[in-house]
């Protein structure tokens, strides 16, 4: 995988912020940032495109207070909007437990619906990053 810039910014942003929001279209990546950074830390994956995955958080509060000290990291999170109720109030438990920063990590696509509802459950507690298509820059002149 090549590094990207979006990477260190998501790494710095979860070392300063309880929950990071990571936007972008599909196919740029965003799951496989994410899975670059949980093989650094304790974590867990689910991508909650997956019935299975979802049917893990049917209890969620049980779930994910079992995940405490661990960067829990929610793909397609947008697959289960109810979900952001629950998130601040993990968020706000487990700062109160002393894990203030890197707890979650939210994949989604950048769409109006997703930022709308993490403003509303999540303010003051997340950062957004939104990762762009790759790019590459040619050098030199084009023969």
């Amino acid at each position: 995988m090549y590094k990207r810039k979006t990477q260190q910014f998501v790494q710095s942003s979860l070392e300063s912020q309880a929950a990071v929001v990571l936007l972008g279209p599909r196919q740029v990546g965003k799951t496989t940032l994410a899975l670059d950074i949980a093989s650094e830390r304790p974590s867990v994956y689910l991508d909650l495109e997956r019935e299975a995955d979802r049917q893990i958080l049917t209890e969620p509060d049980l779930y994910l207070d079992e995940q405490a000290g661990k960067l829990v990291i929610l793909d397609e999170v947008q697959q289960m909007p109810d979900l952001f109720r629950t998130l601040r109030g993990q968020i706000d438990q487990r700062r109160r437990a002393g894990f203030r920063t890197g707890q979650f990590l939210l994949l989604g696509s950048a769409s109006n619906i997703l930022l709308h509802q993490t403003a509303e459950s999540l303010a003051g507690r997340v950062r957004y990053v939104e990762m762009p298509p790759c790019s590459l820059t040619r050098w030199g002149p084009i023969s």
